[in-house]
Formats: structure tokens, C-alpha cells, sequence
């Protein structure tokens, strides 16, 4: 199956017109049809177009892997009891089991800068904690150093990062890959955006939420890339 008809039929499938998808991806309703048409192979758009059309960037481009990171239940359907995890209780002093660690939680995004270091007088002493095996996964220290985590605010990453949520970054992983989510800090403004390449010297910064967040281009030497995210978290 080409991209072109997994555009269309998951297009079809969630029941949207071409229009409604370009209006989504922020493209024209004319590049939805070349794509669909099979004019075009590898469109630039294809995170935004994965968000629209609800499903996996990596099925969408290669047809590799899942349509979706996972099957959404239906609001009134509960896993079957083999998918239930383990919920250890929780008290002021929690044992830590030796296959975990604990991270920084910052009260703000203001405070994940530099190094990853957290200054003693913005730190709240609150922590969350990772399996070393999913650190060493994402290629973060297994030892939780480099690993911060923050609310995001503001809804230009919606609906993947919504107001609210809590995400995690490895301050050690600066490498621009695109389409994938960093925290950035620009001119001291610091956000979570998708970053493009865009030549040896710039980078396109993008949204998932296109409308009211247009691209924005900027030097790679005014741009300061705390680390990238491989983590987020939301409760509804």
C-alpha cells in the first residue's frame, strides 16, 4: 500500500473530506489531492498530516508498524484484566525499587535550561520516576541524570501535548532530528516546539497546532536546544 492510499482510506476511515484534512494539516485542499493522487511521495508535511489523520508518522510515511502507537478504547470500554498493571501504593516515603529512579519535576519550563542542572532555590523537591530500561530505550542516562520534567503550557502542541501536561526531556540529546518535539529556549523565551532542518545554518520551528502557531524560521546560533522530549503525560 502506497501513502497515498493510506491517506486516503484513514482519511475516509475518521470520516473527513480533503478539505477538512488540508484545513487540518494547514495545507490546500489541491495538495491533499496530489498526494492522494500519488503526485506526491514524500510530502514535507507529514507530522502535521499524521496529527490530522490521528495516527502514527511512521505508518503513515513507511506502512511499517502500527496504524496507531496504540488502539484507543472506546470511552466506556475497560482493558481486559491481562493489560491491567501493577499500581504499588504510594506514601510520603515510597520505597524506590532498584530497577527505577527519580527525576526533577520543575514547577515551570522556565526552569529546564543549560545543562540540565536544577538551581537549589527554583528546584520544589518533587520527583517522578522512570524504569532505567525505559531511559536506556530513549537513550537517556539510566541513572535518571540529564532527565528533567515540566508542565507545558499554552495549546500550540495540541492535541498531543495539551495544556497542562507533563512531558520529560533528555537535556543530553541536542541532535536535530525533524519532526521530533524539543524545549527550546529563544532569546530566553523557552517552549516545546517540532524542529525542521532547513539548511546548515537554520531551522524551521513548528507546532502541531498550526492554526494561530504559523512556522517560524531561525538561526541555529540564536537558538538554544535544552534537549528533547521523549515523554508525556496528561491526565483528563
Amino acid at each position: 500500500m502506497s501513502i497515498s492510499e493510506r491517506v486516503k482510506n484513514r482519511r475516509i476511515q475518521i470520516g473527513l473530506t480533503q478539505t477538512e484534512l488540508a484545513n487540518l494539516a494547514g495545507v490546500s485542499q489541491q495538495a491533499i489531492q496530489q498526494l492522494e493522487d500519488g503526485k506526491i511521495l514524500r510530502p514535507r508535511y507529514i507530522v502535521e498530516l499524521a496529527a490530522s489523520l490521528q495516527c502514527d508518522v511512521k505508518w503513515l510515511q513507511s506502512g511499517i508498524g502500527e496504524q496507531e502507537k496504540r488502539e484507543r478504547l472506546k470511552e466506556d470500554q475497560i482493558p481486559p484484566e491481562h493489560e491491567w498493571g501493577k499500581v504499588d501504593a504510594w506514601d510520603k516515603h515510597p520505597p524506590l525499587p532498584t530497577d527505577e529512579v527519580e527525576v526533577p519535576f520543575l514547577k515551570d519550563i522556565e526552569f529546564a535550561c543549560g545543562d540540565g542542572s536544577v538551581v537549589d532555590e527554583d528546584y520544589n523537591g518533587f520527583k517522578l520516576r522512570f524504569s532505567k530500561a525505559t531511559l536506556r530505550r530513549v537513550g537517556a542516562n539510566s541513572d535518571g541524570s540529564g532527565v528533567l520534567c515540566f508542565p507545558a503550557a499554552g495549546d500550540s502542541m495540541e492535541p498531543f501535548i495539551p495544556d497542562g501536561a507533563t512531558v520529560a526531556i533528555n537535556t543530553n540529546d541536542k541532535k536535530i532530528v525533524d519532526g521530533k518535539v524539543y524545549a527550546i529556549n529563544q532569546d530566553g523565551w523557552k517552549r516545546l516546539k517540532l524542529l525542521y532542518r532547513t539548511g546548515p545554518t537554520t531551522v524551521s520551528i513548528r507546532s502541531f497546532n498550526t492554526e494561530g502557531h504559523p512556522p517560524e524560521d531561525a538561526e541555529l546560533q540564536n537558538l538554544e536546544i535544552i534537549g528533547r522530549m521523549f515523554w508525556s503525560s496528561t491526565i483528563w
